[in-house]
């Protein structure tokens, strides 16, 4: 594997060795490694004429195309931290979102230049089209690229805390690239493959999609937003393009099981496919491995602020359809226990410490201390260990199996509920795909979707099989269709309100 020291040092490399090679293909149109090196060293021209400087923040926001990969190498090269914003975010999210990181300015598309403009008068934006074609800058580019370190802040991606109000988490050149590294040894990159990028670049996944690929000289197939909203044309675009390393979230997967036509695509070409982001419920991910006979799943787990740092492999054949899958185990370079005592517990919170987990959160330094902590490893050397928040036991095999959200742990009626287990409860009903549970005026509202709309009875009875009689939903909805943020994951803000409404009506 290349032995890179900045996360942009890929694309030059190859840009050099191997210059007509794909490093980018969108709907058919191919940019090569040399066409995408020219086109990031233009922009970067334009951002030092624009004095933007080492550290400043530059928010991306568009929708995905060639120009948002050229353009957030760009802005790592010159030492600044690219901001990627939802380009569908709400005019009060993005607002928030410029206070927070104070920008030095925004790159967008035509669309959100003027959304941007609108929004924020005071703000500089500029729009890709119409970025002038600067020359002559390769000096001052080359300079700039000399002065960072590999500490430097390379990107804040934006979540959500429990308020709503933005929460930055920082991740350095060097973290990007330990986690890029350990993701291109794991799935075998090599430059003949054809890696998918289905996930916008404000969600952690892109990370993969984007420097992994590039560590092995590799070609990332940017999939346009309506193709992954069709699951028929995007099991169509897997077979054309000859995808052969996959990664989405489970719900990519779940729509292309039911919905995708895969008894006539071939997608002999798959050879690793990679789901993150929520739980993958056992039956579709059965359905979906049937039509990929050459392919290995890969269960990858971690939140934003480590990567992924564990996994669990499967084939065809270790899949039953009905067992819960595991996160496996820790990844090169990643050391994870449980808990804070030695010897480990049988079960509880998951501990991450690895080159690959976050600086920080952007200006935030008494929620940082609260997330980290220092304890020593098995050999008695101290490590910064970071809590995830998730609850987790260990199998005999030594594989992790993924409890739940510790705060997704309620106590109701004096009794403690896990209301992770209620939804997998849930999904073991045939006609279930998906389940959702949320807590609604003391009472516990479940959602279902998956097939046609389900006997709500029988799936209570299912459940009570399983649960205790205190941990059984109020209420069951059947939706044909669960909501879903701009990542992919479900929306249970939304559903939070619609339990909301019932309980009010």
């Amino acid at each position: 594997m290349l032995n890179a020291v900045f996360l942009d040092d890929p694309l030059a490399h190859f840009a050099d060795a191997t210059p007509q090679a794909d490093a980018i293909s969108m709907v058919g149109g191919a940019t090569s490694y040399n066409a995408l090196e020219r086109h990031v060293n233009r922009i970067a021209a334009h951002l030092l004429s624009q004095d933007v400087q080492r550290g400043d923040r530059v928010i991306l926001s568009a929708a995905k195309s060639p120009h948002v990969v050229a353009a957030l190498y760009a802005i790592l090269r010159v030492g600044a931290v690219y901001v990627p914003i939802d380009p569908a975010a709400p005019s009060e999210r993005m607002l928030a979102q410029i206070k927070a990181v104070a920008p030095n300015c925004v790159l967008a598309d035509t669309a959100r230049a003027k959304i941007y403009a609108d929004l924020a008068p005071a703000m500089r934006v500029f729009d890709f089209a119409e970025l002038p074609d600067a020359s002559g800058a390769s000096s001052a580019i080359q300079s700039r690229a000399e002065q960072r370190d590999p500490e430097d802040p390379a990107y804040i991606l934006m979540t959500s805390g429990t308020t709503g109000a933005p929460k930055g988490i920082v991740h350095t050149h060097k973290s990007g690239l330990a986690y890029a590294r350990m993701a291109a040894n794991l799935c075998g990159l090599r430059a003949t493959d054809r890696v998918s990028n289905h996930t916008p670049v404000h969600f952690d996944m892109s990370i993969f999609d984007i420097f992994s690929t590039a560590l092995a000289g590799a070609c990332v197939v940017i999939i346009p937003e309506m193709h992954t909203k069709l699951p028929a044309s995007l099991s169509q675009l897997a077979e054309e393009e000859r995808i052969s390393v996959w990664y989405s979230v489970p719900f990519a997967l779940i729509q292309m099981a039911e919905r995708g036509a895969l008894a006539s695509r071939d997608l002999s070409a798959l050879r690793v496919v990679m789901f993150a982001g929520e739980k993958m419920p056992p039956a579709p991910l059965k359905s979906f491995a049937a039509h990929a006979p050459n392919a290995q799943f890969l269960n990858a787990y971690g939140p934003t602020e480590t990567n992924h740092c564990t996994t669990a492999r499967m084939t065809y054949d270790d899949l039953d359809g009905v067992s819960p899958i595991p996160i496996g185990y820790a990844d090169t370079g990643v050391t994870a226990r449980i808990g804070e005592t030695l010897p480990e517990p049988e079960s509880g919170e998951l501990l991450i410490s690895s080159d690959q987990v976050m600086r920080e959160y952007w200006q935030d330094p008494a929620q940082t201390d609260q997330r980290f902590c220092v304890l020593p490893d098995a050999n008695g050397s101290s490590k910064r260990f970071y809590r995830t928040g998730d609850i987790v036991r260990r199998a005999p095999d030594g594989q992790l199996l993924l409890v739940g959200r510790e705060d997704r742990q309620i106590k109701l009626r004096g009794f403690r509920i896990e209301l992770d287990e209620v939804e997998l409860a849930l999904t073991v009903a045939t006609a279930v795909t998906e389940a959702a549970v949320v807590v609604s005026n003391n009472q516990i509202h479940a959602f279902v979707s998956g097939g046609t709309q389900p006997d709500v009875a029988e799936i209570k009875t299912n459940i009570a099989a399983i649960l205790p009689w205190y941990a059984i939903p109020e209420s069951i909805e059947w939706l044909e269709q669960m909501p879903r943020t701009s990542t992919g994951k479900i929306d249970r803000v939304t559903l939070l309100g619609r339990a909301h409404a019932r309980h009010a009506a």
